[in-house]
């Protein structure tokens, strides 16, 4: 069984889509004196895993979305 590791203090992980690998999805947590962990998820429900595990390991959680910036058109 999990337990949840947020500690007074700490920021909720983050759950982001790998930039380099896209449908790999990450979850990113680090506490107030710099310690982190980083778990990594892939396959057709990466996002959803990641999700999942983010809310029952840590409690809280932020979804980071990328935003997506429109490539200029050459005339």
């Amino acid at each position: 069984m999990m337990t949840k590791t947020t500690q007074p203090g700490a920021e909720p992980a983050n759950v982001y889509e790998d930039r380099a690998t896209l449908g790999q999805w990450r979850v990113e947590w680090f506490d107030d004196d710099g310690r982190s962990e980083l778990d990594i998820f892939t396959g057709h429900d990466a996002r959803r895993q990641a999700l999942r595990y983010a809310m029952k390991k840590y409690g809280q959680f932020r979804e980071v979305l990328e935003e997506q910036s429109e490539t200029p058109r050459l005339p």
